[in-house]
């Protein structure tokens, strides 16, 4: 069977972490949108569709699937930014349908005649008669993700398979052990406090946890991330090589970025190789309590949500001691230092100092980069470094 996966025109809804990749590599927990769809389908061959620009970028991510292949074939269509249930797909279509949530088209299952025809016009709904609701969860905003961290992380702790038993840390303290899944080669000092009664704590290998601090689930850590003394951190999920410190609460980090210092971050999504210099907070619920807006891709977007954080792109550095209003919406390459409150949305690459904004030097913004990533041991591909020119040119 043929499973095509793909993203829809409202890609940059998910702005800023889709700005530079792929809606279905955006992460949900341990796993990304793609790797559940992986995990659910193991036997079938999968193909990406995506946008032009990030067909390089893709590529070189996925080099054992094929993207925006010219030849289809009958098969399952599944959209990207979903997270999709093993119970939707028990048992298979047997003829052409539509698979929708919420009154919202994520999915289908077509013959090779129509999957061509809606091909060349995405934006259209294919003229399928029958329809099908499902059950999986239709995220068409970063919040959306953070709110399913509890039943992502649930359904994600029953894959995590002979791990070390909280037992053997010394003078650390476990509520709940029996949910608490620990990789190889973790280290956590005495005096750490981990909390498992409202749901999992997955913590994977190379983390280094340091005395008196505080962990709740649900709550995911990623390969050699480091989490600091003192810190408080419930309901989060955090990619590979994070360093993390202060009060964090419902927050996923992509990867390879730092929040170590002081500071509460709440209710937020951030990309990879972000700085969050000391002291930088946010704030996460209004004052009169009402529900927050956010400005995305020029559009005003009401969240219906009263608790809304903060959602910063990859590469953004904010400076010592910087406050963010909720709601705030920072694009890719940013630098934030300023008095006050910045500006609640800020343009990628936007070098923003005492309230002025002006254009990050491209060749600068390169050379920081180069030396963030070097202190990880990686660096940016040609097609990361092409995709990024291109992005700067468009501002």
């Amino acid at each position: 069977m043929h499973l095509y996966v793909y993203e829809d025109e409202k890609t940059l809804d998910l702005s800023p972490l889709s700005s530079n990749r792929a809606t279905f590599d955006i992460r949900i927990g341990s796993e990304t949108f793609l790797d559940r769809i992986k995990t659910l389908f193991p036997n079938y061959s999968i193909s990406l569709f995506v946008r032009e620009e990030l067909e390089a970028v893709t590529k070189e991510k996925h080099p054992e699937l094929k993207v925006n292949p010219k030849e289809i074939d009958d098969g399952l269509w599944l959209l990207g930014n979903v997270i999709w249930e093993k119970r939707d797909f028990t048992v298979l279509p047997d003829k052409e349908t539509l698979f929708y949530n919420n009154n919202n088209l994520i999915g289908a299952f077509l013959s090779k005649a129509s999957s061509n025809d809606w091909l060349k016009n995405k934006s259209s709904t294919p003229q399928i008669k029958k329809k099908s609701e499902l059950n999986s969860n239709y995220c068409p905003y970063l919040w959306d993700i953070l709110s399913q961290i509890p039943k992502t992380l649930l359904y994600q702790s029953e894959e995590f398979n002979n791990c070390l038993k909280p037992s053997m840390f010394k003078g650390v303290e476990f509520l709940n052990s029996e949910n608490i899944f620990i990789s190889d080669n973790v280290k956590i000092q005495p005096s750490v406090l981990m909390n498992a009664e409202a749901g999992p704590i997955i913590i994977e290998s190379d983390v280094i946890i340091y005395g008196q601090t505080y962990l709740e689930g649900p709550l995911y850590i990623g390969k050699s991330c480091l989490v600091k003394p003192l810190t408080q951190i419930k309901n989060s999920v955090f990619g590979p090589m994070c360093k993390l410190g202060g009060e964090i609460d419902t927050v996923i980090i992509q990867g390879y970025s730092n929040k170590v210092h002081e500071g509460h971050l709440g209710d937020s999504f951030i990309g990879e190789w972000v700085n969050l210099g000391s002291g930088t907070q946010n704030s996460n619920l209004k004052n009169n309590y009402s529900l927050v807006k956010v400005e995305i891709a020029n559009k005003s977007i009401e969240t219906n949500k009263i608790h809304i954080g903060s959602f910063i792109g990859d590469f953004t550095k904010t400076a010592i001691g910087t406050k963010l209003n909720s709601g705030t919406i920072i694009e890719l390459g940013s630098m934030i230092a300023t008095h006050g409150f910045p500006s609640k949305s800020i343009d990628a690459f936007t070098w923003y100092v005492n309230g002025k904004k002006t254009k990050v030097l491209l060749d600068k913004f390169f050379n920081t980069t180069y030396h963030c990533m070097n202190r990880r041991n990686k660096r940016l591909s040609e097609s990361e470094i092409d995709l990024l020119k291109k992005l700067y040119n468009k501002i």
